[in-house]
């Protein structure tokens, strides 16, 4: 792991700007914030669980060293590359620590396989969708109310501090909140500029967004040059190492399927671009330590940064992004590619399915919805649940007599939100089918169920037929379709549509299993599943087996259709890239 990153010297002149009056409200806030670093810290720290027990790239049960990168040491590397290029830039290193250091508090068991397969279930029955930095920004500021946690550890390390200090401090909180929803992104951006007419109320409607339409996290622009580079900075801790993990756990394998634990002539052909020589890659292969390689590259990727940047726009010069955007495809085609089996495609997504459905059933069956709103003020309700003390079920029902109303209200409004989006959503795809005279083909991929999603997408086709033949569709518009899109949550609401549409006390008992579940680790996960006989030992030794005992690795392979979806955009972008170098040569 990096210990020293030094930032070699240069001569750099940074342009003027004319302050505007967003980024001035911004440098304010930033500034503000940084007096009382330490106490926002130790309040992130406390709900910030992420450990050597949750996944990076390797999943944390096929890994066969203790060295592989975890969510944990992942959030580390990235606070010390952060706190360096944020000197070098001029930007405040305190706060960009803090951003680094719990950019990836809400991540879910399993890394992003996890957060992936409760939103595509979530998806099926209609209730939206799930990304890791939505839930870390969601429940900080939600289930934990660390806003007023935060201001309660400044007024007790400052006694002589203003309550007219304390609310400007509240209210500058969000910035911090906004760099963990804004911070994903896997395919590299040519600059980052960050949004600085962002709001407030802006930030909070992106949260809801984000829960209720697939993907609108990677379309979010961070309001701070700090966020902004750690969206960069994060793509500079990982790609090295997600190239060195590979290697070392014999994840990458060649025609014949023989293990490729060295530097191989791909990643040579990159490398030497960015400056490693052939020597270090030689003694790399024979010590069979990379680390240095990485430590290398990492300083490179600093370096350039900080010559490219200034206070307003983050970037790396084009030949560098260019280069890193190579490392980062190899990276996927030789190994992320690899990371989920076909086996975990099989099992997990279905237990994940049943789980949420239990979850939901404890909910409904002791008529708790009611209860929640302000659960942890009310004592009688873990009496009501005694009877799964000692259960599989222990944890969620501490969970659940946490919730406060808080917490309790956001639900109700993504859950709203979500269905309202997923409604329309597929109300368009009914609609697109029709005019064009297609046939629909049902959303279908290895392991996952949408049964209920394109039964409902087949009923609406069938009512747009309809209505073609009664004449009735005939300029059809947005007021009509959002007429009907009121009409079906109305009969949501009232508990009057057919099966393949789940009514509200279901969705929300289902949204509040899903963030329940996505607050486990690998190794609760894994315990939940065994505990909860969704597995057998014969599965469980199957699931962990190391990938580089698995002859046949490749043919094992699944590849996710958003992983592929993520894949095609890192491609293409990175063809851009060179055609765009081509035209300046």
């Amino acid at each position: 792991m990096i210990k020293d990153l030094i930032i070699n010297g240069f001569k750099k002149t940074e342009k003027k700007f004319t302050d505007t009056k967003g980024y001035l409200s911004k440098l304010i806030a930033t500034k503000r914030l940084e007096k009382y670093a330490n106490e926002i810290d130790m309040v992130l720290t406390k709900y910030n669980k992420k450990s050597c027990n949750e996944t990076m790239m390797i999943k944390g049960f096929r890994k066969s060293s203790q060295e592989t990168t975890n969510r944990k040491t992942h959030q580390e590397l990235l606070e010390l590359i952060l706190g360096q290029l944020s000197k070098g830039i001029g930007l405040s290193e305190k706060i960009a620590k803090i951003m680094g250091k719990h950019h990836d508090i809400g991540h879910t068991f399993l890394g992003h396989s996890g957060e992936w397969w409760i939103s595509n279930i979530l998806e099926d029955y209609g209730i939206g969708s799930f990304c890791h930095n939505t839930l870390g920004a969601t429940n900080i500021i939600y289930s934990n109310k660390i806003y007023d946690e935060i201001i309660e550890k400044i007024k007790f390390h400052n006694p002589k501090i203003s309550e007219k200090e304390l609310s400007r401090v509240k209210d500058s909180l969000w910035i911090i909140m906004d760099a963990i929803n804004a911070h994903n992104g896997e395919k590299p951006d040519k600059e980052y500029v960050p949004d600085f007419k962002k709001t407030e109320q802006d930030f909070y409607n992106e949260i809801v967004k984000c829960f209720s339409t697939p993907g609108y996290d990677r379309k979010i622009t961070p309001a701070t040059p700090e966020a902004c580079l750690m969206r960069l900075a994060d793509k500079i801790a990982y790609t090295p190492l997600d190239m060195i993990d590979a290697i070392s756990e014999g994840m990458i394998r060649d025609e014949n399927g023989n293990i490729i634990d060295y530097i191989d002539n791909d990643y040579k052909s990159v490398l030497i671009k960015l400056g490693i020589t052939e020597d270090e890659m030689e003694m790399a292969n024979i010590k069979k330590d990379f680390t240095p390689i990485s430590d290398k590259l990492t300083s490179t990727f600093i370096n350039d940064v900080v010559q490219n940047s200034n206070k307003k726009k983050i970037k790396m010069s084009e030949d560098t992004m260019k280069l890193m955007s190579e490392l980062l495809v190899l990276n996927n085609s030789k190994a992320v590619d690899n990371v989920v089996l076909i086996e975990d495609q099989q099992t997990y997504p279905k237990s994940i399915r049943i789980l949420i459905n239990q979850f939901k059933d404890i909910i409904l069956k002791h008529d708790l919805l009611p209860l929640l709103y302000n659960a942890n003020e009310n004592l009688d309700i873990n009496e009501q649940l005694k009877e799964y003390k000692n259960t599989p079920y222990e944890s969620f029902i501490n969970y659940i007599c946490n919730m406060n109303s808080y917490d309790f209200d956001f639900t109700t409004k993504i859950v709203t939100e979500a269905t309202k989006e997923s409604i329309r959503n597929e109300l368009n795809i009914a609609r697109k089918c029709v005019e064009r005279r297609e046939q629909y083909k049902d959303k279908e991929e290895l392991g996952l169920d949408y049964s209920a999603k394109n039964a409902r997408i087949r009923s609406y086709i069938s009512y747009y037929e309809s209505q073609i033949e009664s004449g009735n569709l005939i300029g059809y518009g947005e007021n009509e379709l959002e007429e009907d899109v009121q009409r079906i949550f109305f009969n949501i609401n009232n508990r009057k549509q057919n099966t393949n549409y789940l009514n509200m006390e279901e969705r929300i008992s289902m949204m509040i299993g899903a963030r329940y579940l996505s607050t486990l680790n690998d190794i609760e996960f894994m315990q939940l599943l065994q505990d909860t006989e969704l597995i057998d030992q014969k599965q469980y030794t199957s699931l962990t087996r190391k990938y580089r005992d698995i002859p046949d690795l490749k043919g094992e392979a699944y590849i996710q259709a958003n992983w592929k979806n993520i894949t095609d955009l890192q491609k293409k972008a990175l063809e851009e890239q060179s055609d765009t170098l081509g035209e300046q040569e």
